[in-house]
């Protein structure tokens, strides 16, 4: 008999028995998992004989009794080839892996790590130990492809066979193959006859082992259910080499190697689906081409960029797509099939996912029907998670539970199953498909129990946020009412608080968001305000604006008058970092209004002192002075220490600014010892880079360097990018004056890249203007120019007259080294006038410096003196001692009269 003749005799078989258990083929193939075509070809005598994992498949979905199963499995094996000697008429010994894939995209790392677990003999094992490795992750992300495509590339090292085995760990409508079977088909498949495989389990184990001693056998174990499935089915000899996978993790494989398998990497799920919907390669994707029809080719990109993203770069999900895409041609554009997998309806929100032959929801469904009834809920639970991370105190919280090891024991079991990831300690990552999932086995549950556990979850997120909130806040806040969650984190500091805000950033958003597209009002108010300092802090700024703005129109349209004022006051902060001054005035008087028809003294305090702030940056010196004074006498009066030290802060600047230097350093000295006293660290830095600022300007370069240091310290220990800016561009300019132009130039543009990302453009336009005056001095008289120039659009546009009468003089220096004399000595004048109109004497004298150097230049002998004396006096009472000292140096050596 011929080979082709197999083909009928299992395909006879296989009608008989599938028609006994009165199966369709359709029923069949969904079983099993093969192709219906697949399984209509066998029947007919037109297909191969089939692959020994098909049979096995095919047994295991029909629920084959012992002497059938053995039968099919037999009417497999071509008449004239027996098993008996395990190998063919090569000498070879079986080779059942199943075919790789040419579609296998990137893993890198991971079939490095294979590659060499084979090479070393198991990377350090005893002589003797089996090498193993464990691949778990998710359902779809890849795990049998990459053992396959691994196992293909290692087949010449094991010449003695290659043996694969599914064993159903987690296959829809099947049991986990039973060890003891599973060593029957391995047996099987090694040449053994069925009548010589041992019944005794222990001794069909034994039996097996001895059978691969001393061999070198290729194994993939594939789809385990667990540990105990696995353990019988390792030989005993450290020749062989196994490959496991599994959705759980197998921990209790102490000798295995753990190789957790991830999603692919963005660009890689890319390549994926661009070869498996066979798009041609375009000009911008392989870099050939002379740029005509680019633009094209990055479009398509951004749209499989979207495509991945809404498959999660899972590869199975990826793979469904490229299917969908390939079927229906020149039918369906990227653009449709982006349609067409976006979110469906509640309680089908993967139906898009399914190319009639592989389904997602079908394959999270087995790992769901795998977890006892608590894990479920637990699941289920998951499905309102609106973030992507979770931790004990969060789950605690969905569960209403009284006992937060248990919460924390679910987030561990999941973990397992590879249906969560651990993000950090403590904390896991759903996948975006799986938490669609959740989603759709929750809306079994009913409508109340789902809200009932949001709500729990939202209000431990608010009342957590709040209390972080007060320790790190800009400005002293109220702390959350109504009752504390069951659980809830300690935050004894204010690093602490830091550390929570931080972690929990993007959930609070995603909760903000959902709170705004559920109408859930009050969630988003105090969601908002529990997220206002971190938003304040780490930017994006735009984002933060946008927030607060709806937080104050839904609190108007609610007549949650309380919300509204600290919404507003939230939204000026912002606006102030942002140089909407105008914007930023009256969302602070409008706050300030509100807290006054509320009798709320504090929040009045605090208004007052972002009012301050915003005077003080326009120009308005006398105003500010008023309005921060007022503010620290509200929090003496209310005793709050935090709100005084900031109130003092404020007014240190503005007497910094005027030129009172001793009375700058006797209010930020008072600051600074309040913040110290409170252990507020984000204060001290405050208070430190003012110190240092004003020993800059009084000369005392060391002093200066030492407080400026402290500050930026502290900043890097709060992660506050923006304090970090801030005291970066006063060092920088410290170095500069001391002539480290070098480390000028570093600690300044580290200053300037920071406050781009935030979007600061005060703080950028400050950078920039110092590093204009660094360039003039190291001879770059057109980067200082550049620089300047671009500082003092900025600062115009902004109206920020002071910190434009400041750069003015800088970029007159830098003009004038460039040869201009004329244009310098207007714009020195420029400057002196708008310093004098503004109260701002350093900078007046700055001014009358440079006008007098224009001026003897000119042979004005008499007149440049003149200016040069009356900067030196207003050097000499301001306290400017090193400016004093250096301009005396220059009219004496000049003989200057």
């Amino acid at each position: 008999m011929t080979r082709s003749e197999a083909g009928p005799q299992f395909g006879e078989l296989l009608r008989k028995l599938r028609i006994g258990a009165g199966l369709s083929q359709e029923e069949l193939a969904r079983r099993s998992g093969l192709a219906e075509r697949t399984i209509a070809r066998l029947e007919r005598g037109r297909s191969q004989r089939p692959h020994p994992e098909s049979a096995r498949r095919l047994a295991r979905a029909l629920e084959l009794p012992d002497a059938e199963r053995a039968d099919l499995m037999a009417a497999a094996v071509p008449p004239g080839r027996t098993r008996a000697a395990a190998q063919d008429r090569t000498g070879r010994g079986p080779r059942h892996l199943l075919s790789d894939t040419a579609l296998f995209t990137g893993r890198d790392r991971e079939m490095d790590a294979l590659l060499a677990l084979a090479g070393q003999g198991g990377s350090g094992a005893p002589p003797g130990a089996v090498v193993i490795s464990a691949i778990d992750g998710m359902g779809g992300v890849g795990k049998t492809a990459l053992a396959l495509h691994a196992a293909h590339r290692l087949a010449d090292r094991f010449p003695d066979g290659h043996l694969f085995i599914d064993l159903a760990g987690f296959t829809a409508g099947a049991q986990p193959l039973d060890p003891a079977q599973a060593l029957a088909d391995l047996l099987r498949d090694l040449g053994t006859p069925p009548q010589l495989i041992p019944a005794d389990p222990e001794a069909r184990a034994g039996f097996y082992r001895d059978r691969l001693h001393g061999t070198r056998t290729l194994i993939v174990l594939d789809n385990a259910v667990g540990e105990e499935q696995v353990r019988p089915l390792l030989p005993g000899t450290g020749s062989c080499l196994v490959l496991i996978t599994s959705r759980r993790r197998l921990a209790a494989l102490d000798d295995a190697l753990p190789l957790p398998l991830d999603v692919l990497a963005p660009a890689e799920a890319i390549t994926l689906m661009r070869r498996a919907a066979r798009l041609p390669a375009t000009a911008t994707a392989t870099g050939d081409g002379d740029g005509e029809g680019d633009g094209e080719g990055d479009e398509e990109t951004r749209l499989l960029e979207q495509v991945a993203g809404l498959c999660g770069n899972l590869p199975l999900a990826l793979l469904i797509a490229a299917a969908l895409l390939r079927a229906h041609g020149r039918a369906w554009t990227l653009d449709h099939l982006i349609t067409r997998l976006a979110a469906g309806p509640p309680g089908r929100e993967l139906a898009a996912f399914d190319d009639g032959t592989r389904n997602l929801t079908a394959l999270f469904d087995v790992s769901y029907h795998a977890m006892t009834a608590g894990q479920q809920e637990f699941y289920r639970r998951l499905g309102v998670l609106p973030g992507p991370e979770i931790d004990g105190y969060a789950a605690a919280a969905l569960l209403a539970s009284d006992d937060l090891e248990e919460a924390e024991a679910h987030l561990e079991q999941l973990a397992g199953c590879s249906l969560l990831e651990a993000a950090s300690p403590g904390r896991y990552r759903m996948h975006d498909l799986l938490r669609a999932h959740a989603r759709t086995v929750a809306a079994t549950d009913p409508g109340d129990q789902r809200q009932a556990a949001r709500a729990r979850l939202f209000h431990y997120y608010q009342h957590t946020a709040r209390r972080a909130a007060t320790l790190t806040t800009l400005t002293p806040r109220p702390g959350p009412g109504g009752p504390a969650p069951a659980y809830a984190p300690p935050l004894p500091d204010v690093k602490t608080a830091w550390v929570w805000l931080r972690a929990e950033r993007a959930n609070l958003l995603a909760a903000i968001d959902h709170a705004g597209r559920r109408n859930l009002v009050p969630d988003l108010i105090t969601l908002t305000a529990g997220l206002a300092t971190v938003l304040h802090t780490d930017g994006p700024w735009p984002q933060a604006m946008s927030l607060h703005e709806t937080a104050v129109a839904v609190a108007g349209r609610l007549g949650d008058h309380r919300g509204q004022a600290g919404a507003l006051t939230d939204l000026a902060y912002v606006r102030t970092r942002t140089g909407d001054f105008p914007g930023a005035t009256g969302a602070f008087t409008q706050a300030l209004q509100a807290y006054r028809d509320l009798g709320d003294r504090l929040g009045q305090a605090s208004a007052l002192t972002g009012l301050g702030d915003v005077r003080m940056l326009t120009g308005d010196y006398p105003g500010a002075t008023d309005v921060l004074t007022q503010a620290l006498q509200a929090f003496r009066d209310l005793g709050d220490r935090r709100g005084q030290a900031d109130a003092l802060s404020g007014l240190g600047e503005v007497r910094r600014l005027t030129g009172d230097y001793p009375g700058a350093t006797d209010v930020l000295t008072q600051a600074l010892q309040a913040y110290r006293d409170l252990d507020d660290r984000r204060g001290q830095a405050i208070a430190l880079t003012g110190l240092g600022e004003v020993r800059r300007l009084t000369g005392d370069y060391p002093g200066a360097t030492d407080a400026l240091t402290q500050a930026l310290q502290a900043a890097r220990d709060l992660g506050n990018r923006l304090g970090q800016a801030i005291a970066l561009a006063r060092l920088g300019e410290v170095r500069r004056l001391t002539g480290d132009y070098p480390g000028a130039t570093d600690a300044l543009t580290q200053a300037l890249h920071t406050f781009r990302d935030l979007g600061d453009r005060l703080g950028l336009a400050n950078a920039l203007s110092g590093l204009g005056e660094v360039r003039r001095l190291t001879g770059d008289y057109p980067g200082a120019t550049d620089a300047l120039t671009q500082a003092l659009q900025i600062f115009r546009d902004l109206e920020s007259c002071g910190s434009e009468a400041w750069a003015l003089s800088y970029y007159a220096a830098a003009v004038r080294a460039g040869g201009d004399g004329v244009r310098a000595l207007e714009l020195y004048r420029q400057a002196l006038a708008m310093n004098r109109e503004l109260g701002k004497p350093d900078d007046e004298a700055i001014a009358l410096e440079g006008i007098g150097g224009c001026l003897l230049a000119q042979g004005r002998i008499a007149d440049g003196t003149a200016c040069l004396r009356q900067a030196l006096d207003l050097y000499q009472r301001l306290g400017m001692r090193a400016d004093a000292e250096r301009l005396t140096v220059h009219l004496t050596a000049h003989q200057c009269p």
